[in-house]
């Protein structure tokens, strides 16, 4: 007998990167669905996603000079999603010209207030869909300086890098980072996993190494690849005897 699925509430796609130009428009079907036993009713919103100081900040639309978020156009301003079922929506955006701004965000901005009991604090449920737009060709991220941290007896090692997106454009880096010993022969690998950056976002991509490395020297060549580039950085580490 297989297990029964755990209650949860879905968004797809979660994620959707569109390339074009400005003035150019783009319809997009997003399906809520509800795992759950109860009935959940959300209104519809957009909000545009910059980047402050290297992290992300969501901005109601019209906010900010050139708002993708103002432009949207939901075919629904609510949706009620019944238990055990799904319920689509869908938004059109267009890009103003010149805009600055690379990505919004389709909210379903639940309206039913959730307690688990007589004193706690209400809750809602709300889930957005994150959309990307490249339109030019200005792609640049900056790697920094890579780290490695030493295997423990409770965790694996672990190689580091931050990245900044220093371009105009959305990218999304992913990679592996390879291991060398004195020799520079490959002792092996670990991948990043794939991380999306916003123009002027800094991120650390990180992949812990597996395997135990007897005491020596050693190299770690990070590779990571986005939109047909590559970016190579090296670092050097010591595995000391124990």
């Amino acid at each position: 007998m297989r297990p029964a699925e755990k209650p949860s509430i879905s968004l797809s796609p979660a994620v959707i990167m569109a390339r074009g130009s400005f003035g150019q428009g783009l319809t997009q079907t997003l399906t809520l669905t509800n795992q759950t036993g109860r009935d959940f009713a959300f209104e519809l919103a957009a909000e545009d996603v910059i980047v402050k100081e290297g992290k992300r900040v969501f901005v109601p639309a019209g906010e900010t000079p050139n708002s993708i978020a103002a432009t949207a156009v939901f075919s629904k301003k609510t949706l009620l999603v019944k238990s055990f079922s799904s319920g689509s929506v869908d938004v059109r955006l267009t890009l103003p010209a010149q805009t600055g701004i690379r990505a919004v965000v389709a909210m379903f901005r639940g309206t039913d207030v959730l307690t688990s009991s007589n004193d706690a604090v209400g809750m809602t449920a709300s889930l957005g869909a994150l959309i990307t737009f490249n339109v030019t060709d200005d792609l640049k991220l900056q790697p920094e300086s890579v780290r490695v941290t030493p295997a423990s007896d409770t965790a694996n090692m672990t190689i580091s890098q931050w990245m900044s997106n220093t371009g105009s454009e959305p990218a999304l880096p992913e990679g592996t980072a390879a291991v060398l010993n004195s020799s520079g022969a490959l002792v092996g690998k670990a991948n990043f996993p794939p991380q999306r950056l916003l123009p002027g976002e800094r991120l650390e991509f990180s992949a812990e190494y597996p395997g135990d490395l007897p005491p020596g020297s050693y190299r770690v060549l990070c590779s990571l690849q986005f939109e047909g580039k590559t970016l190579t950085s090296e670092g050097k580490f010591e595995v000391p005897k124990k």
